[in-house]
């Protein structure tokens, strides 16, 4: 009796996996970078980062993932996709920095944040404050010779896309020699 309710008990927990699988890969697949199926998604978010290149060339080595951007034949810049850990999940963003390694954009493009901190004027007017810059980045909040003013209630959040930035800097840097 207890092989035959081991064996049961065994299957129940393989359907249910097998269920639950599938659908759990849909859950991720919204989080993760663009995907393909997402083409004019991807390509509208990665001009959204880096608006100076007409075509970009995916590089996936050692971990890392970012997409080099042309126009014509000469390479004007790199987006690169970063996350940072904000107040509720993770806060995805595209990094888009030129060949003289200054941030061109910052695209936050998921999160989950709380909609009423985290507003559609605050995002922009704080991530407009990277453009033109090649870090260190500083919170006012954290520093009173800060360089960048955080969002109201939003500080973690705002941590989160700083450290971000910062890491797509870093693998800048590391990938193409610049300082």
């Amino acid at each position: 009796m207890r092989k035959v309710a081991a064996f049961t008990l065994r299957l129940l927990i393989v359907v249910l996996i097998c269920t639950l699988f599938p659908g759990s890969l849909a859950l991720c697949q919204g989080t993760a970078a663009p995907t393909q199926e997402k083409g004019k998604e991807k390509v509208a978010l990665l001009q959204q980062a880096l608006p100076e290149a007409e075509r970009f060339e995916k590089v996936e080595k050692d971990g890392l993932l970012y997409e080099v951007g042309y126009r014509g034949q000469e390479r004007v810049g790199g987006v690169f996709y970063t996350d940072g850990m904000g107040y509720r999940t993770l806060m995805r963003v595209l990094v888009g920095i030129d060949e003289q390694g200054k941030v061109v954009e910052v695209v936050l493009y998921s999160h989950n944040e709380t909609p009423a901190i985290w507003t559609k004027d605050a995002d922009p007017q704080f991530r407009a404050q990277f453009r033109g810059k090649s870090g260190p980045f500083i919170l006012k909040k954290d520093d009173p010779s800060g360089n960048l003013d955080g969002v109201a209630s939003a500080t973690i959040s705002c941590r989160a896309i700083i450290g971000a930035v910062e890491e797509a800097l870093r693998i800048f840097k590391r990938e193409w020699g610049k300082k």
